[in-house]
């Protein structure tokens, strides 16, 4: 009986130390480890924890894992991983935190109930790796999917399906919008007489320009080469008046892309042909607008250049019309052309109660 008891305890001791051995191989992983009590008070962290959030082990022993908080995730997420945790044992799934120095990185995490005989929790165990790499290999590649890599515009493929929803929206809130196609004048003269080098750096300050002249949520595009798009969206529920507001966003366009460029050390004057196509609702595809923007950009450029010219040729007669009484109007204030008339106002029996100019 006794070396039974003896072979017994000794395969238990045995076991014991394996366990031990394996523990402490786990440990000196490098994933990042915590380990707390039943109640979150953090007992032990192995090295890579320490190299990962920058926390020495004597700073953090005793205390509760909120102290990494980075407070982008809401009391929400935290509720729901706690609900998962006590009702499976184990949960994970990515989480930001924040370092010892205040630098917030994403971790993926993995939290998993240690249990005793009679099913009572002991101890937490959390495992994480720093994912920072990979989120910034993600967004890499999200922006070559989604931006032109010269300027940093949003590409072809984001503008349809930009132009899908803002179609959409157009539809459903009744609102108009307006496509806007820019092609910059002799821009191959100047990749051929300075190099594309120089051009890109036009391209480059190009986008910028534009993108000052226009709100937030409008959408800049390089479509390739020279060619841009800006999609405006939601500019008034008139046609006519969403119109004069499409054309005095593109006449501002077009007007600082004259301005002087400095390419370095070079000055360089461009200017630019644009093309306006509104849009009310979905009936037509973004492809059909695009097309028709296009074509009013050809028009400008037959014009002479440095122009904006409307698809329709109907709105193009008012736009031109607003345009050139405004003008007018300017002209007549700075050469003191107005002329001031009174007309005199009478009641029911014909007498005079006032003036109107």
């Amino acid at each position: 009986m006794v070396p039974n008891r003896i072979k017994e305890r000794t395969e238990k001791l045995t076991q014991s130390m394996d366990a031990l051995r394996v523990a402490a191989v786990a440990f000196h992983t490098h994933e990042g480890i915590l380990i707390t009590d039943a109640q979150a008070n953090i007992l032990r962290v192995n090295r890579a924890f320490q190299e990962i959030t920058g926390y020495v082990a004597d700073e953090v022993i005793g205390k509760n894992p909120r102290i990494l908080n980075s407070g982008r995730q809401d009391k929400a997420f935290f509720t729901a991983m706690w609900g998962q945790l006590l009702e499976e044992g184990a949960w994970s799934g990515e989480i930001y935190d924040r370092r010892k120095n205040g630098e917030i990185y994403p971790k993926w995490m993995t939290i998993s109930a240690v249990k005793d005989a009679q099913g009572n929790v002991t101890e937490y165990v959390a495992i994480f790796s720093d994912i920072t790499a990979r989120k910034q290999a993600e967004e890499e590649i999200r922006n070559l999917a989604f931006y032109d890599a010269l300027t940093g515009l949003p590409n072809r493929r984001l503008l349809r399906d930009r132009s899908q929803l803002a179609l959409s929206m157009s539809a459903r809130n009744h609102l108009c919008g307006a496509l806007l196609f820019l092609d910059m004048d002799k821009f191959k003269t100047l990749n051929d007489t300075l190099g594309h080098d120089y051009g890109d750096l036009l391209l480059v300050e190009v986008a910028r320009r534009i993108k000052a002249c226009v709100r937030e949520a409008d959408t800049v595009s390089r479509l390739g080469g020279d060619e841009f798009v800006v999609l405006i969206e939601e500019i008034g529920a008139n046609l006519q008046d969403a119109s004069q507001k499409a054309a005095s966003i593109a006449e501002k366009i077009r007007t600082v892309l004259t301005d002087t460029y400095v390419l370095n050390g070079h000055e360089y004057h461009g200017s630019t042909s644009i093309g306006v196509c509104m849009y009310r609702g979905n009936k037509e595809s973004m492809d059909v607008l695009m097309k028709h923007a296009d074509m009013a950009m050809y028009q400008a450029k037959d014009s002479g250049r440095n122009a904006v010219r409307f698809f329709d040729p109907v709105m193009q007669h008012v736009v031109e019309a607003h345009l050139e009484l405004e003008t007018d109007l300017r002209s007549a204030l700075l050469n003191r052309q107005m002329q001031l008339y009174y007309q005199i106002q009478v009641d029911g029996d014909h007498r005079p109660i006032g003036a109107e100019a």
